[in-house]
């Protein structure tokens, strides 16, 4: 027989009375992407409301998200990407770094190897090395992975390095640090030699919706139409996952806000289940505050159209930022001293130095040669890096993103156009063309 009045003695769950906020309340537009100034739209998160009480978001979590942005997240996921299979389940992280983390814990063992782009985001190099994984890096073009040297280096894998990669992380669109973005037909392939391999795939896609149309498709001033901005986004590996390989991290970092540090994860429910499993006891849930902000902002005032509109608005904006970073370039790094392919998506720029970069000879062994040439790489590039410094200009170096750092081949470098006012990138790059000259007259 259940008592009607149940009396917990049991969880150490605080008592709401004790929070000391009793609400919050949020200001924004109803749409900033109309290009109109729209008046302030209050939204209040309050103790004891109906739909997402306060104080239920103040107190501990469940792993998976709050049920009530899970839902909206959710119906995004299927309305953008459409999971060709049955039991895909998506849930909430606190943030898309910290679910990369748990993943590869999810997955590998010390020794282990991934497969990841031989230039990738740090992030991820710097969260397997003190796990003990090893990093097997896949050659690049202006496309990004380069999929017969993916199937060719696991057609041929030496037994003798270890167990062969049954994991690979790729960023396909926008792709951090070289810009590139994958093409349908491009990633196909390499969702097949995924499926003859049986590799997983971690699809980290923050610049998904980055998506930067050309000059001459729409207007200068207006962003895409919702139905052509949905129809030019390309197809996610997730759309294309038969087997429920595929682990799709989606972010807020880049579309709403990085401070947020909640993001969605979306997978088969066998993965989603063992993930969150190793979240209750890591991170636990994705911070309440944050999920009740997104959940007032995304389902209450926007809905799914506002947001997609915001989408488009944002790639609208950062389009315009890349034209003029691109313009700039063009104006002071001709191709004989920097080649680079103009991003479809993303925030980056990756430059490729064309003037003769420091080659060694050495007469006593390869090996040696090989190690000073490399060198004397990290040296100009380094002595770049500083000029660039020294001149009010800030550069990313390319070995910071080397999957395989004792493969380096040329100097790279990587500018972002993501957060430097719109009239400075001119002067920005004369400076920078300025300090690598500089350095190559050395």
């Amino acid at each position: 027989m259940i008592p009607q009045r149940q009396i917990s003695l049991g969880a150490g769950r605080p008592i709401p009375e004790y929070f000391p906020w009793d609400g919050l309340q949020l200001s924004g537009k109803t749409s900033r992407a109309t290009g109109v100034e729209d008046e302030a739209v209050v939204m209040p998160c309050m103790r004891g409301e109906q739909d997402f009480d306060f104080a239920v978001a103040l107190n501990y979590g469940y792993a998976a998200g709050s049920p009530q942005l899970l839902r909206f997240i959710t119906e995004h996921i299927e309305m953008i990407h459409d999971p060709p299979y049955d039991d895909w389940e998506t849930c909430l992280t606190s943030g898309t770094t910290s679910a990369m983390d748990t993943v590869f814990r999810m997955f590998c063992n010390r020794g282990d190897w991934i497969v990841t782009e031989e230039y990738s985001y740090p992030g991820a190099i710097e969260a397997v090395t003190p796990l003990g994984i090893n990093i097997l890096g896949i050659k690049m073009d202006g496309e990004g992975l380069i999929p017969e040297d993916l199937e060719a280096k696991l057609r041929n894998w030496d037994p003798t390095r270890g167990k062969k990669p049954s994991l690979m992380y790729i960023v396909p669109c926008g792709q951090n640090p070289t810009g590139a973005t994958q093409s349908t037909e491009r990633r196909r392939k390499i969702y097949q030699i995924a499926e003859e391999h049986d590799l997983y795939i971690i699809e980290d896609d923050p610049y998904y919706f980055l998506k930067l149309h050309s000059r001459s498709e729409f207007g200068e001033d207006a962003p895409m139409p919702v139905d052509e901005y949905l129809r030019q986004l390309p197809p996610s590996y997730l759309s294309m996952d038969v087997s429920g390989r595929v682990v799709r991290l989606d972010a807020t970092s880049k579309i709403l806000a990085p401070g947020l540090r909640c993001a969605w994860m979306t997978c088969c429910s066998q993965i989603a289940e063992k993930y969150m499993n190793y979240t209750e006891v890591g991170s636990v849930a994705p911070s309440g505050f944050s999920q009740v902000a997104m959940y007032k902002l995304l389902d209450v005032t926007w809905g799914h159209d506002g947001f997609i509109r915001w989408l488009s608005f944002l790639s609208h904006q950062y389009r315009q930022r890349r034209d003029a970073l691109v313009a700039a370039c063009e104006k002071y790094l001709p191709p004989d001293l920097f080649t680079w392919v103009v991003p479809e998506a993303g925030m980056f720029l990756w430059l490729h130095l064309q003037s003769p970069t420091p080659r060694i000879s050495c007469s006593s062994c390869s090996d040696c040669s090989i190690e000073k040439e490399k060198t004397a790489l990290l040296d100009l590039e380094e002595r770049i890096y500083n000029r660039s410094m020294e001149k009010g200009v800030v550069i990313s170096k390319g070995s910071w993103f080397a999957a395989e750092p004792d493969q380096l081949k040329g100097v790279k470098l990587r500018l972002t156009f993501a957060t430097a006012p719109l009239d400075s990138f001119d002067w920005a790059v004369k400076q920078f063309a300025d300090a690598v000259r500089g350095e190559l007259s050395k």
